[in-house]
């Protein structure tokens, strides 16, 4: 297969990926909306509660998904400053143990 397909079938799997995802996250957050529009969906804060949570790993997921297809050609993003503060972070906590 040559580079130039991998990567197209790299692209649509990572569009398959998010689309999926973001349909589920628009799906649910749509039904929690609606249900805060009656008194019974106001006063069911464990539903809301359990459809936010659901919404935040559905977004992990699509988000780690990506990333792993991302990574199969070499292009996965890398936060610098993140990884500027998880180095000074790893640099204090590792002077004389945690502080």
């Amino acid at each position: 297969m040559s580079e130039i397909q991998t990567l197209r079938d790299t692209v649509k799997a990572m569009d398959r990926l998010s689309q999926r995802g973001l349909n589920q996250i628009e799906a649910i957050a749509r039904l929690a909306i609606q249900s805060l529009e009656t008194p019974d969906g106001q006063r069911n804060t464990d539903a809301l509660s359990h459809a936010l949570h659901v919404i935040a790993d559905i977004a992990f997921m699509t988000g780690d998904s990506v990333s792993l297809e991302a990574d199969e050609v070499g292009c996965r993003y890398v936060d610098d400053a993140h990884t500027r503060r998880q180095v000074a972070h790893d640099a204090v906590h590792s002077v004389g143990g945690a502080a």
